[in-house]
């Protein structure tokens, strides 16, 4: 379906969310229709709760170390593991994204004499950039780093990134990442004053809905070039592969700073544009996971999108129910959400999805399904509009 472009394999899956600390609980937990959001309240806003997704006892034992980077460095380790490879990786490719970083730390530094205390956190490792350069320290790459950030589409940016790397030949491997750490007064203020911020729960899609749910984590996936793992695959009895990287389409609205047009017509070449360099047609795609914001616009807007482009219903998910909208981060998971359901041939629920206030085909409850292709949509600020395409792995 590609052309002459060279495949593009995942082979390694690490997850943070609030519904589990690691792929295969966070995947148990959303086809079982958990959800990790809870009221919560946070003194520094409001005595009122409000409902959020935390992930729940995470701690670091190192006191230089946010708690974004605690995140994401979980997340690559799982992927790395999983993927079957062991440190230093100097030649992988490292691209991770994030939309708020380290904004929790920053935050807190404004409040107090942290940054004079010179066995603190400095300012300097608090910069936006120093997530990926965290990973690549970890990872000890000589290779390239990158760190996107495209508001609520970063992580499909960050596999589109990773993706053209190793399509380039810039490198034959590379890990894909994006994490974020939200729940600060400042991002609570800020989307409380826009009025999207849920009172109660998330409910994407629903006649009930009331606006989006701030959540946290991170999501990491091993990408790598055919070649390489057809070398790796002589030396190791076995490697487990997740699926395939098919393609993207990006574009902006260039319409409004939060709100999406109306019309979805950036998002809609999106998804043609994706469609198009991978050389299928939307009757070819079996699923797709949803934006699903569950605020009233973004919702009406992408499921008239739904109902436009693919007559033919294809299965739709939409799981910020159970993870919360995880800002920069949401999409990597649900990138993986799209990997595993190619690879286990389930489709998740759309958690706190109660009563359709669209006519589409909406998974209630986790059911098995024969899927090939599936596609994640991210719809961040500023327009972004960001679609990836998955293929079922061929082992």
């Amino acid at each position: 379906m590609q052309g002459n472009r060279h495949r593009v394999i995942v082979t390694g899956i690490g997850l943070v969310t609030a519904i589990g600390q690691d792929r295969l609980t966070t995947w148990a937990n959303l086809l079982a229709g958990k959800s990790g959001i809870q009221l919560v309240c946070i003194p520094q806003f409001s005595d009122t709760p409000l409902p959020l997704a935390i992930v729940d006892k995470l701690c670091s034992a190192d006191v230089l170390q946010t708690r974004a980077q605690c995140l994401v460095l979980k997340a690559v380790s799982e992927a790395i593991a999983d993927a079957g490879l062991v440190l230093p990786l100097p030649s992988c490719g490292i691209v991770v994204g994030s939309s708020r970083a380290n904004q929790l730390e920053l935050e807190t530094a404004l409040c107090s004499d942290r940054f004079k205390d010179r066995s603190g956190i400095s300012w300097l490792s608090l910069l936006p950039g120093n997530i990926a350069s965290e990973v690549a320290a970890y990872t000890q790459t000589q290779s390239v780093v990158m760190s996107p950030m495209a508001a609520c589409a970063t992580g499909n940016w960050a596999i589109a990134q990773a993706y053209e790397a190793i399509q380039m030949g810039t490198c034959e491997m590379a890990i894909a990442a994006a994490v974020d750490a939200p729940i600060t007064p400042l991002s609570i203020a800020g989307f409380h004053q826009l009025g999207a911020m849920a009172r109660t729960g998330l409910y994407p899609f629903s006649c009930e809905r009331e606006g989006l749910v701030l959540g946290e984590g991170a999501a990491a996936i091993v990408m790598e070039s055919e070649r390489s793992l057809r070398q790796r695959q002589q030396s190791l009895e076995r490697i487990d592969n997740h699926g395939e990287i098919l393609g993207f389409g990006f574009t902006n609205d260039a319409w409004h700073q939060t709100s999406p047009d109306p019309q979805h017509i950036g998002a809609e070449r999106a998804i043609h544009d994706c469609l198009e360099r991978i050389g299928i047609n939307t009757k070819d795609v079996d699923h797709i996971n949803l934006h699903g914001t569950g605020t009233q616009r973004n919702d009406a807007a992408e499921a008239a999108l739904v109902a436009r482009v693919f007559p033919h219903t294809p299965a739709l998910s939409a799981t910020k129910g159970a993870t919360g909208h995880v800002l920069g981060a949401t999409g990597m998971m649900e990138a993986i959400f799209c990997l595993l359901s190619l690879k286990e041939q389930v489709l998740p629920p759309c958690t706190g999805l109660r009563s359709p206030d669209f006519d589409l085909n909406f998974t209630l409850k986790a059911s098995r399904a024969k899927l090939e292709i599936a596609m994640n949509f991210s719809f961040g600020f500023g327009g972004q509009n960001a679609v990836v395409a998955f293929g079922r792995s061929a082992n």
